[in-house]
């Protein structure tokens, strides 16, 4: 006799192929045009790496490259507290990490050309590392030495009025997904010995778009950036970052909470 959940099985099997495919074909298609946005501006890039002076054109370059990926990609974005952002001041931007996404939606949604500090490994990336180690901030993470020269430069980056995005659990932490881990001090104890502010800033839901999970199959869904208040530093000490950290780590991790309940409901609904 047999059994009749065989077709509702086989049904489930084609549609979850289905879908995967359609999946698989997005990553290739928005690959695709972030590479040629990549391709086309590269030249500029390296313009703006071997004169000095051109550098604040990257703001234009980049905001270039993003308006052609992300609609390009599918991809709907929408921001929420702009206006948080002070006009003509340096600030250090610390941010949630679940997504390689993050780093393309930041430089979407952030004013002028800010400067990430990423993993030493995105600069060693043929042709795109070049870019990345020349224009941005690398840091071997493992190195004493390696941090220290890194937050020197952030430093001297903040001094010649660029702002500075850093992610301060330091690497994407798929598992831990949509929560937070432990933030690390460096953007903050930076923060304060420039006595500029520190702008929190929440990405709800890359980690579900395009998760860390190596199989490089996104989901549909929309790219919300939330920029909250600036935390002032003027007149705080070193000693104070402490606070200043687990300030951030809590609107941080409250606001993912509440931003992805309706999303994980879903989830769980569905599954």
């Amino acid at each position: 006799m047999k059994s009749n959940s065989s077709p509702s099985i086989l049904q489930t099997v084609n549609e979850t192929s289905t879908r995967n495919a359609i999946r698989r074909f997005h990553i290739i298609w928005a690959g695709f045009w972030w590479l040629v946005g990549f391709v086309v501006l590269f030249p500029f890039f390296c313009l703006c790496i071997w004169f000095p002076r051109l550098e604040p054109a990257m703001a234009f370059f980049n905001q270039l490259w993003c308006l052609l990926f992300f609609p390009m990609a599918l991809l709907r974005v929408k921001t929420i507290g702009k206006e948080n952002i002070p006009a003509g001041r340096s600030v250090v931007y610390a941010s949630n990490h679940g997504s390689f996404l993050d780093i393309p939606l930041l430089t979407y949604v952030l004013p002028g050309f800010p400067a990430f500090m990423g993993k030493a490994s995105l600069g060693r990336i043929p042709v795109f590392g070049y870019m990345f180690r020349n224009l941005h901030i690398v840091v071997e993470r493992g190195s004493t030495q390696g941090r220290a020269k890194a937050l020197k430069l952030s430093r001297k980056k903040l001094s010649k009025g660029r702002s500075i995005i850093i992610f301060p659990e330091g690497s994407i932490h798929h598992k831990i997904q949509p929560g937070l881990a432990e933030f690390k001090d460096g953007a903050f104890k930076l923060a304060i010995q420039k006595q500029v502010p520190i702008i929190p800033v929440t990405i709800c839901f890359n980690w579900f778009i395009l998760a860390d999970d190596g199989r490089w199959l996104p989901n549909f869904y929309f790219c919300k950036t939330i920029i909250h208040p600036p935390i002032e530093t003027k007149g705080v000490t070193e000693d104070e970052s402490g606070q200043i950290r687990d300030q951030v780590h809590s609107l941080i991790s409250a606001t993912l909470a509440l931003e992805n309940k309706p999303l994980l409901r879903k989830l769980q609904h569905e599954n």
